[in-house]
């Protein structure tokens, strides 16, 4: 009977090695930084009553946000399209399907789609609790 039991325990410990190998779940990291895309570190950040946003932005073709400065962290997702970003000192980087952006904090700029299909964007906010997502110049 212990036999029975014993052997029953290594068939069932196997089968959960066995299901456990054929879950495989991917991951890549797509941005691990400690400063925005202009190299600005972020500060340690004391955030009493933090907040997380999550936006979905589509930027139609041709089109341009106003100008903006976003006063938390934000890091936006390029799931479709060219979105090329311009600083109120004409600094600008271009970002492509897939990439990943540390967007400024507390500084002025502008999106706009440079590409030739709409720009899909996924914009993720850290920051205190009913702090304005952006604000505009």
């Amino acid at each position: 009977m212990q036999k029975i039991i014993k052997l029953s325990v290594i068939l069932f410990l196997t089968f959960l090695c066995i299901a456990n190998v054929s879950y495989c779940a991917e991951k890549e990291v797509l941005l691990k930084t400690t400063a925005t895309w202009d190299n600005a570190e972020y500060k340690k950040l004391k955030i009493k009553n933090p907040e997380v946003t999550v936006l979905k932005i589509v930027i139609g073709v041709g089109e341009e946000l106003p100008m903006h400065k976003h006063d938390l962290v934000n890091v936006a997702y390029v799931k479709k399209g060219t979105l090329t970003v311009v600083t109120d000192k004409n600094e600008e980087i271009t970002l492509h399907e897939g990439e990943s952006l540390p967007e400024l904090v507390g500084k002025y700029h502008y999106g706009k789609n440079t590409g030739n299909e709409p720009v899909e964007l996924i914009v993720f906010y850290l920051g205190e609790k009913g702090t304005p997502l952006s604000v505009n110049k």
